[in-house]
């Protein structure tokens, strides 16, 4: 069996994934403030028992969000550690 690594392609999935990481942590973040400022507003001071609830989820939406983001982060940075490890081992040969 022969292992074949396309070093291009790995740099291309890293890139993709870092960038994927970054958009949804960014989005994620604004969408959630977004979230929360127009249910404030539709609810106004006779919903804030409901806000409160609401605010609460929308914090542990946004948890999760980041979490997506960060894991995108982690495979780009496992990739490109991947791929280093491959030129490298490539060199020596």
């Amino acid at each position: 069996m022969v292992l074949s690594v396309v070093p291009p392609a790995l740099e291309a999935f890293a890139a993709a994934n870092h960038t994927a990481g970054q958009m949804i942590s960014t989005v994620g973040a604004a969408d959630s403030q977004a979230m929360l400022a127009a249910a404030a507003a539709a609810l106004g001071p006779i919903g804030a028992s409901y806000l409160a609830a609401y605010g609460s989820a929308q914090a542990n939406n946004l948890e999760a969000t980041l979490q997506v983001g960060r894991v995108h982060a982690a495979i780009g940075a496992a990739t490109e550690a991947a791929n280093a490890e491959f030129l490298s081992s490539d060199a020596h040969l």
